[in-house]
């Protein structure tokens, strides 16, 4: 298997959106990376090619650089940057996958994206404060996807409880309540008023997306044709529930296990296998 296979095998497995979008997420800071490399060396510095790929607040520069309205989700300033983004996407975005289908994940957080990057043009040219940078300043990043995925899940499974770094348990409702908090509270302090901006519209999306979902709001249409799938009923999901699928999912094999045992029985054999891969196997058939 070459490494293009595997890439695309591990992107593919499992057809999660979590794990296609922090991989995607990934790839492009790996380019970053290779773009300065390249840039040190040649002598130009990275921003002057990467910025190609963010959005600009300038509308002139906007109209000749569309592509960057979806660029900008995939790109980060820096390593903590893309830390911060892809391990609260990856453990919240999990919880949300549990209990919805990968395409409409995948909707909530591009459609989040792209309401964060809308807020921040929109934003920088309409109030007069930030009349002498709309000219310069630029938004990257996944945040407004990811603050879409979390206000999602808080909406969708409310009560659904995570044990952050194993110390107490906690509401999806008010993880998600927090970090909307945090960004409301910093606001008028903050530096990174575009950032705030992005967290702001992928929160109200991702609001307007599981309220529309419940039946409890429609949004617009366009061309006769809903932007969200067609309302389906409201989930209720009780804490005895989700502790009985939690408590399956821990005795369940993951799936790297299971194919790392197939790999071995093809090579090897079934009776080449030991009594904990057999059980293992046992375990994934039922």
């Amino acid at each position: 298997m070459t490494v293009w296979e595997k890439i695309k095998y591990e992107y593919n497995k499992g057809g999660s959106a979590i794990r296609q979008i922090v991989m995607i997420n990934l790839g492009v800071f790996v380019f970053t990376i290779f773009v300065g490399i390249v840039a040190k060396l040649s002598g130009f510095q990275p921003s002057e090619l990467l910025e190609y790929f963010y959005i600009p607040s300038n509308l002139g520069v906007l109209l000749i650089r569309p592509w960057s309205i979806i660029t900008n989700i995939f790109f980060h300033s820096g390593f903590w940057h893309i830390l911060g983004n892809m391990l609260l996407l990856y453990f919240i975005g999990r919880v949300l996958e549990d209990f919805m289908d990968s395409a409409k994940v995948w909707k909530i957080f591009l459609y989040g994206g792209l309401a964060g990057a809308a807020l921040f043009v929109i934003s920088y040219n309409v109030f007069p404060i930030f009349e002498e940078v709309k000219s310069y300043k630029k938004l990257l990043g996944a945040s407004g996807g990811v603050t879409a995925i979390l206000v999602a899940t808080g909406l969708y499974v409310p009560r659904y409880q995570i044990r952050p770094f194993g110390l107490f348990n906690v509401e999806m409702r008010w993880v998600a309540l927090f970090l909307v908090f945090r960004d409301l509270y910093l606001f008028p302090v903050s530096d990174n008023t575009g950032g705030l901006f992005a967290h702001i519209g992928g929160a109200i999306f991702g609001m307007l997306y599981i309220l529309h979902l419940q039946g409890k709001i429609e949004l617009p249409t366009i061309n006769g044709k809903s932007i969200v799938p067609s309302k389906m009923k409201k989930v209720n999901v009780d804490e005895s529930t989700i502790a009985t699928e939690r408590a399956y999912k821990k005795h369940q094999p993951n799936q790297e296990q299971v194919d790392a045992i197939l790999d071995k029985i093809s090579q090897s054999g079934y009776d080449s296998l030991n009594k904990t891969e057999k059980d293992i196997l046992f375990k994934a058939s039922e």
